[in-house]
């Protein structure tokens, strides 16, 4: 397993990912508090002279906090999904698979190798994000959320570790990066129409609700009724769908 993760780690520092995806973050985690500092003022310069007037309220903390889980989510969740896949399939498109598979290597371990490198890579991003974050908000607002801020950032990285299962899912079972980056998004479009429902009993609980809930928490400072399952519904999808692949590519030939 230490030798695959060593590969997997190689390959990310190649493609320069390892610092691609810390200085997007980063730079999202610096433009979010000032967006929801100055956004007000950038509205009112637009409407002045056109006779509109509009009082904004005053930007607070809990507003760069809703602007960055918000910046994550329209910016990093469709990165990770183009380039989990670009991950989870490049040997099969490189027809790497009969050289690597020539040799004693456990498929499970292969799979599990390219997902946990690629989770630390995202999770050291976030965090590192965060401080900077963190630092900025106060700053700005004078105040910060730190450990309810810490608990939704956490919450974030669930999804997309719900996210990047149903990429490895896609990765196995199509042979084109094309057709397994399009049945992803359409699973994620899937997942997210789903949530607008969430006032039915079987999907209120659906992972794609994380990030209300990570919002929730923030703003009120106690848990939201309801997150406690949804994480564990996150967790049991999350699982569910890595067994899926494993299951699916140990009973998969490989092709040259």
């Amino acid at each position: 397993m230490s030798k695959l993760l060593k590969y997997d780690v190689l390959f990310l520092r190649r493609t320069a990912k390892v610092i691609v995806f810390p200085a997007l973050i980063v730079l999202i985690s610096i433009i979010s508090p000032l967006t929801a500092k100055y956004m007000n003022q950038i509205l009112a310069s637009f409407l002045e002279g056109s006779g509109v007037q509009i009082d904004f309220p005053d930007p607070v903390a809990l507003d760069s906090y809703v602007q960055y889980i918000s910046d994550l989510n329209e910016i990093v969740l469709l990165v990770v999904l183009f380039v989990s896949v670009s991950i989870f399939i490049r040997d099969k498109t490189k027809d790497l698979m009969p050289l690597i598979f020539s040799k004693p290597v456990s498929r499970t371990k292969y799979l599990l190798s390219k997902y946990i490198s690629f989770s630390t890579l995202l999770f050291v991003s976030l965090l590192l994000g965060y401080l900077v974050f963190t630092y900025y908000t106060y700053v700005l607002f004078d105040k910060v959320f730190l450990i309810e801020g810490l608990v939704a950032l956490l919450v974030y990285f669930l999804y997309l570790l719900f996210l990047m299962s149903i990429a490895l899912v896609m990765s196995v079972l199509f042979r084109t990066y094309i057709m397994a980056i399009l049945m992803t998004f359409l699973a994620y479009i899937g997942f997210s129409i789903l949530s607008i429902f969430e006032n039915v009993n079987i999907l209120e609980y659906f992972p794609n609700l994380l990030n209300n809930y990570g919002i929730s928490y923030i703003s009120q400072g106690a848990l939201p009724e309801g997150m406690g399952i949804t994480i564990l519904v996150a967790i049991l999808f999350t699982g569910g769908l890595l067994y899926l692949s494993i299951l699916l590519f140990n009973h998969q030939e490989i092709h040259s």
